[in-house]
């Protein structure tokens, strides 16, 4: 099955009085040395291109949805269709036997050619759509001229486009059904993709109140230490948890979060939720060491903490999300109680010298 054809996702109803949207990633094929892209600079896949890339045919191998996008789809009122990683062909397949009032695209920095590409096409295809790109990509200067679009758009997009359309910026925000992973192999070896042996996604919030220099992850959203909650409660969590659980026969959760156990009482809400009703799950989460400090371990066991993925920015780093945290001690004590972690780590920050390489992961 290629990529665009298991990506792919059809149109909505026509509502009347509303524009018809086109939301779409970049198009494919990816990971080539050709006039649009890198191999090199590029590869494809998220853990492949920024956590395992160095580990050669023994790196994890999977591929992602475009959950942002799918957000959007499901919370506005117009009518929408969805290309999740055409090819170009399809891309232009789909400009030329459809018609779209506006045409999304989503980036990241990397593909700058192929967005640049798509604009073109569609200004030559469809020249009274409007073009709207938002993502990553658009923290590039002057983006909105180099590429030839409308707008541009910096900010959290399920708000933008309910502002945009005139619909209720404040409506509570559906759910997708999404599945952590697709196309998950290692060293040729595909590994199974039966419903309830994938985690399902669950995305309480986009940004990040710690406010790290290097984030751009909460200068997407707002600005520096900026974040926006979808769910503010425990109970809107687990009702959404056990929707994914009777339809997608899922035990496991890959909470999209920057710092998920942040936000204490709606996680030991959800805690209170599970065991009342005895659910026995297991949460993938991002959190910093000082939150995870601020929790029992008791506690952190019984959330279903099983893997979490934790920056770690050396000895010399002044961010509070590591301070009076031995991490190496940390780390152990967690894997002594079944959580799996996954370290990372900026480099080049301005307290990183060669003298002190040696020492930018742990403290």
């Amino acid at each position: 099955m290629s990529l665009e054809t298991a990506y792919t996702c059809g149109a909505d109803p026509t509502v009347p009085g509303k524009p018809r949207i086109l939301f779409t990633s970049v198009f494919g094929p990816f990971a080539q040395d050709d006039e649009f892209g890198s191999r090199a600079i590029n590869p494809m896949e998220l853990y492949h291109n920024q956590v395992t890339r160095v580990q050669g045919p023994f790196s994890l191998r999977m591929f992602h949805r475009s959950w942002g996008l799918m957000m959007m789809r499901d919370n506005i009122s117009a009518p929408s269709s969805l290309l999740d990683f055409p090819t170009r062909d399809r891309f232009i397949q789909e400009l030329e036997t459809e018609r779209y009032n506006i045409v999304a695209i989503s980036a990241i920095v990397p593909n700058f050619l192929k967005v640049k590409e798509m604009c073109r096409l569609i200004r030559q295809i469809q020249p009274e759509a409007l073009i709207i790109v938002g993502g990553h990509i658009s923290g590039i200067p002057q983006l909105k001229t180099r590429v030839a679009a409308d707008h541009v758009v910096r900010l959290e997009g399920v708000r933008w486009f309910r502002g945009f359309l005139g619909d209720d910026t404040n409506a509570p925000v559906r759910h997708p059904q999404i599945v952590s992973g697709i196309g998950t192999r290692t060293m040729g070896m595909h590994l199974s993709e039966a419903p309830g042996e994938v985690a399902a996604t669950v995305i309480p919030s986009v940004g990040c109140p710690m406010g790290c220099n290097f984030c751009a992850t909460s200068a997407m959203f707002g600005g520096k230490g900026k974040f926006l909650n979808f769910y503010d409660t425990g109970d809107e969590l687990f009702t959404i948890m056990c929707g994914m659980e009777r339809t997608m026969k899922v035990q496991s959760f890959f909470v999209m979060d920057e710092n998920f156990l942040l936000h204490k009482k709606r996680a030991l809400r959800l805690l209170e939720l599970m065991e009342e009703h005895d659910k026995s799950w297991s949460l993938y989460v991002f959190s910093s060491a000082n939150i995870l400090r601020s929790y029992t371990y008791d506690q952190l066991v019984r959330l279903g903490i099983s893997w979490v993925w934790m920056g770690l920015e050396g000895k010399s780093s002044k961010y509070q999300k590591l301070a009076g945290a031995n991490t190496r001690e940390l780390v152990r004590e967690l894997q002594s109680h079944g959580v799996s972690i996954l370290g990372s780590s900026i480099i080049g920050l301005e307290e990183h010298t060669p003298e002190n390489r040696g020492d930018f992961y742990f403290r």
